[in-house]
Order: C-alpha cells, then sequence, then structure tokens
C-alpha cells in the first residue's frame, strides 16, 4: 500500500518533486494508492493500466493522416461559419423590440472610460474579433452582467447579479479574503469548443485555447495601458463559476475571470 509521505503533506512537496522529476515510481502491482494527488499522477504515469485524463485528450486531438477526423483543407469553412454566428447571435430584430427595448442593451460610453477602449475594438470585424467566436466575453460592472457582442456598437445586458456580495467570494477557492470592491468590476472569458470542434473535432479544443490566450494576453496589456492592471484568475470553483454567468458546464464553461485593484477603481 503506498501513500505520500508525512513530509510531503506538511510543506516538502517542492523538494520531494525535485528528486524525483525524472525518476518515475512503479509501485508493487498489489499497492493501491490511497492518496491520489498531482504528484503521484506524475510519479506514477508509466505504469498505471489505464492513460490520464489529460493524456487521453492530447492523444485524440492530434492529427492523423488516416483517421476520419480531418481538418479542411483551407479555412473557407471555418470563416462561413463564424460570419454566420456572427450575423446572427443575439441580433435583435427591430420591429419586435418592446417600447422599453433599449434596455436590453447599452453602448460603450456607458462603462468606465478605462474599459471603453479595449472592449470597443471588438465592435468592428477584425482578427481581435475573431477570437470572440469560440470564446464569450462577458462584463460585470455595478451588478449587472453584460455581454460583449463581436461586431456591434452595444453590450447586451445579460441580467442583474442580485446575490453579487454572497457569489463572488465563494469562486475564489483557497485565496485570501476577498475585498468586494476588487470585483466591481470584472471581466469573465467563457469558453465554447463546440464551435471549434464542429470544423476540427477535437482538435478544436485546442484551437479553443489557443484563442483564449490571446484574448487574455490583449485585455491585460490594454487594460494594463489603460491604468488598470488585470489580475488573471485561473483556479477557481469551476461549478460556481458556471452557476454565475448561467453556463452549463459543459458547451460553455467559464475558463478565467480578470479582475481589478481597488485602488484603480473607477471614480
Amino acid at each position: 500500500m503506498t501513500a505520500e509521505s508525512s513530509h510531503i503533506a506538511s510543506g516538502s512537496l517542492l523538494k520531494n518533486l525535485q528528486t524525483f522529476l525524472e525518476l518515475p515510481i512503479i509501485p508493487s502491482p498489489h499497492s493501491i494508492d490511497l492518496s491520489h494527488s498531482a504528484a503521484s499522477d506524475y510519479l506514477y504515469r508509466q505504469a498505471r493500466a489505464k492513460p490520464h485524463v489529460a493524456e487521453l485528450y492530447h492523444e485524440n486531438s492530434k492529427l492523423n493522416p488516416h483517421s476520419t477526423l480531418q481538418i479542411p483543407s483551407d479555412t473557407s469553412t471555418l470563416e462561413q461559419v463564424r460570419r454566420w454566428f456572427f450575423e446572427t447571435a443575439y441580433r435583435v430584430d427591430e420591429e419586435i423590440l418592446i417600447a422599453d427595448g433599449s434596455g436590453l442593451r447599452i453602448p460603450y460610453d456607458q462603462l468606465p472610460d478605462w474599459l471603453q477602449g479595449p472592449l470597443n475594438h471588438f465592435s468592428k470585424p477584425s482578427s481581435l474579433t475573431n477570437l470572440l467566436y469560440a470564446a464569450d466575453l462577458l462584463v460585470l460592472n455595478d451588478g449587472v452582467l453584460f455581454r460583449v457582442v463581436p461586431e456591434l456598437d452595444y453590450l447586451w445586458v445579460e441580467r442583474k447579479v442580485e446575490n453579487e456580495a454572497t457569489l463572488l467570494p465563494e469562486l475564489f477557492w483557497r485565496s485570501s479574503p476577498v475585498c468586494l470592491e476588487e470585483y466591481s468590476t470584472m471581466l469573465i472569458v467563457i469558453a465554447c469548443p463546440w464551435r471549434y470542434m464542429l470544423i476540427y473535432g477535437p482538435r478544436g479544443y485546442r484551437h479553443t485555447l489557443l484563442d483564449i490566450g490571446r484574448l487574455l494576453g490583449y485585455l491585460q496589456h490594454q487594460c494594463s495601458s489603460s491604468g488598470y492592471p488585470a489580475t488573471v484568475h485561473q483556479d477557481f470553483l469551476d461549478t460556481k463559476a458556471d452557476e454565475f454567468v448561467q453556463a452549463d458546464g459543459v458547451e460553455r464553461s467559464v475558463y478565467a475571470l480578470l479582475t481589478f485593484s481597488p485602488i484603480n477603481a473607477d471614480k
């Protein structure tokens, strides 16, 4: 029977990982790992009967000339699908809007000044805007959740967040105490891998991750240039984050949260 040693549990994990960094441990075939951890996955990776779920995805996302899951020979199919998505999703027929329908959307100039510039770039066709094909970008500002609509000059009003003070601190697991003022403005990146997987199969997941990386890099750079450095949160309680934005957690799931320091709060 194998178990993590007590000194690993007490804070010497790094030292032990350095010791076994390139030395996989092959346990006895009669052993049972009672303390499953990322470290044990690493140490025993070459002796497991079943592949790790991450390795399984990696293998299945590889291009293979003998597979039926082939990517298109050019980007025309992707461009057509993306164009259809941008021109139909969240479009509202002006003739059927109710009298106060303007309350369903706001122009960018109603956002804080420092946020208008970075987000306004998505209102025009560009390679940057194309990043919002497999990713949805939501904006939480003063208790209202908005969605950035690609190639349009307004944000769609998703809903008013009634229990913001309760929900937001619960998103961050094992983090320092939350100062709620830091989260009065938050950008939320939601991954929608099937939009790429429709065309690229499992490899579409890679395309989604790369697009999100580019999107986060842009947002961090632009917000920092505006005087509001962003903190990117990659680790949070996924179920609570998905519930917060009303995503199903599979076809649409939160991948990153961007928050801003309270010393830079809009005045």
